[in-house]
């Protein structure tokens, strides 16, 4: 099973050139939350709370960053060490306008591993 927060827009700071760092710039996060679970789920103490991971998610990003590989991984680790069914945990965190002359489109990170590799 997992537990999916798809497209989320947010605005942060995070990048290597001051100006990103001054005006930043948005981004989309997807987050998949995959777990190993046997048992039924009927109620929300048997899953996780996406409502939770986004929160958590959004408590992450606001630290600014100067690589989107730290903010990937920082973001796998709180989850991991907050919602212990999670078993796997894929994150892409992609940036808009990144500032790159003549590029249109975005750059970005894709993190994708087991919470036991923590």
């Amino acid at each position: 099973m997992n537990i999916i927060l798809k497209d989320i827009k947010l605005f942060g700071y995070h990048g290597v050139h001051p100006l990103e760092n001054s005006c930043g710039t948005d981004f989309i996060i997807n987050i998949v939350v995959g777990m190993d679970t046997k048992q039924p789920i009927k109620t929300l103490t048997d899953t996780i709370d996406y409502a939770a991971v986004y929160s958590l998610m959004k408590l992450v990003f606001s630290t600014t960053e100067q690589l989107l590989e730290v903010v990937a991984e920082k973001i796998f680790i709180a989850i991991a060490e907050n919602f212990p069914l999670a078993a796997e945990i894929e994150i892409s965190i992609l940036k808009s306008n990144p500032p790159m002359e003549g590029f249109m489109g975005q750059v970005g990170v894709h993190l994708k591993k087991r919470t036991n590799e923590i």
